[in-house]
């Protein structure tokens, strides 16, 4: 049986790999001045502990919303918050 460890894990790689994927997809769009993603979809993502692949995204080679004072100020603050919280969850709450 998976146990709530591994459930947490997958969730967080599939998670930031989805949020990478997003970043790219919209950087994408903006290139061809298609329709584009909203930030506060990109923010949810981040929220749902896909910090670090919104981080990522804003780093080589997309450097997607790199210059975004919001994007550089909620971020990464949002991803220290999400390993804490994802540190928390491994040591004090799952058995």
């Amino acid at each position: 049986m998976l146990s709530y460890r591994y459930i947490l894990i997958s969730y967080v790689i599939a998670i930031n790999f989805i949020a990478y994927l997003v970043m790219g997809f919209d950087k994408y769009k903006s290139l061809k001045k298609g329709s584009r993603i909203p930030e506060k979809n990109l923010f949810a993502l981040a929220f749902l502990f896909g910090a670090l692949g919104i981080f990522l995204g804003m780093k080589a080679p997309l450097y997607h919303k790199a210059g975004k004072p919001k994007f550089k100020w909620v971020i990464l603050p949002l991803l220290i918050i999400n390993l804490i919280l994802i540190v928390c969850v491994f040591k004090y709450m799952l058995p």
